[in-house]
């Protein structure tokens, strides 16, 4: 299975990332307006025609937007997310309401591989972010039960966790955030709770720690893995891109150093990373218990749960 990863866009004022697999469109967020998204799509020659779902990585503002959850309805695209997040939609996104009822919403649960399209497969890995639930994803493609790539995604979380770095241990595209220069945040002039707010647990990772857990997980998956490292959600007023650029080559010196590093802007279409068999694929076979769980049908919504807390932030 071949494929292709591109970030259309990621920061605090929009995330937006599309992974294509055998003519399978899937949008990973999609925090832009319906024009700058179409826009975005098509610097890299795909339409709407070619988007066939969306997944959600959870509800802060940066990462849906009402108007395209309005688009997805009138394209009939369906929207993968939490039940959790489900609820929040119902309450805060006018349209949610119509997308629902269209029979477009299709429930994943944490740490279950469900099968979105034939050979793909998608693991949602719950992270921590104070907007709970928060998810980084591990999305595999197969040539029959063979691994032929990986990608690990994970945008938004505080702190990294022995569950996070199993599921991207391995993976061809690790695409993980780098939020913050430590200096530049406690130099800057945003108010104590905001900077202690990103800092936290439950905030965003700076470059010191994404690098420390970019280096733990290219230690842990051999030599060649991650073939790229991808640098997301930047904070404009608290980071260079040549800080974090700095930090990640550092991180993949002396592990794997022709891994290449692409520090995604909020402004621009980052570089596309061709996703295709590696020398060593006849070997990868589905992780453990993936062949089971991935057979199992798909989940329409389920029950929604309660708003949990980090919500209303």
């Amino acid at each position: 299975m071949t494929g292709r990863f591109t970030v259309l866009a990621s920061g605090s004022s929009g995330n937006a990332a599309l992974l294509e697999a055998n003519g399978f469109g899937l949008l990973i967020d999609c925090g832009l307006h319906p024009k700058m998204l179409t826009a975005r799509l098509a610097e890299i020659s795909v339409s709407w025609k070619a988007i066939h779902a969306v997944i959600l990585t959870h509800t802060h503002s940066d990462h849906w937007k009402d108007p395209t959850l309005a688009d997805l309805r009138s394209k009939k695209i369906p929207l993968w997310a939490h039940p959790a997040q489900f609820d929040f939609l119902a309450r805060s996104a006018a349209s949610f309401e119509a997308l629902d009822r269209a029979g477009l919403t299709r429930a994943y649960q944490s740490d279950h591989p469900h099968t979105l399209a034939p050979g793909l497969v998608v693991r949602p890995i719950r992270v921590s972010h104070d907007c709970d639930p928060t998810f980084a994803f591990r999305i595999d493609g197969y040539d029959g039960e063979h691994l032929a790539w990986s990608v690990g995604y994970a945008a938004d979380l505080g702190c990294a966790s022995p569950e996070l770095i199993e599921a991207f241990t391995g993976v061809d595209v690790l695409a993980l955030e780098y939020n913050h220069d430590l200096k530049l945040e406690r130099a800057s002039p945003r108010p104590r709770f905001l900077v202690e707010r990103v800092l936290g647990d439950n905030g965003h990772l700076s470059n010191d720690q994404a690098a420390e857990l970019t280096t733990t997980i290219a230690a842990r998956s051999g030599d060649g893995f991650p073939s790229h490292l991808v640098q997301l959600h930047l904070s404009r007023d608290c980071n260079r891109p040549e800080l974090a650029s700095a930090s990640g080559r550092a991180a993949l010196a002396m592990l794997n150093p022709k891994s290449e590093v692409i520090t995604a802007q909020q402004d621009s279409v980052a570089k596309s990373i061709p996703l295709m068999r590696r020398p060593d694929g006849i070997h990868r076979l589905r992780p453990r218990g993936a062949a089971v769980l991935a057979s199992l049908p798909t989940p329409r919504r389920a029950v929604v749960q309660p708003m949990l807390p980090g919500f209303e932030g």
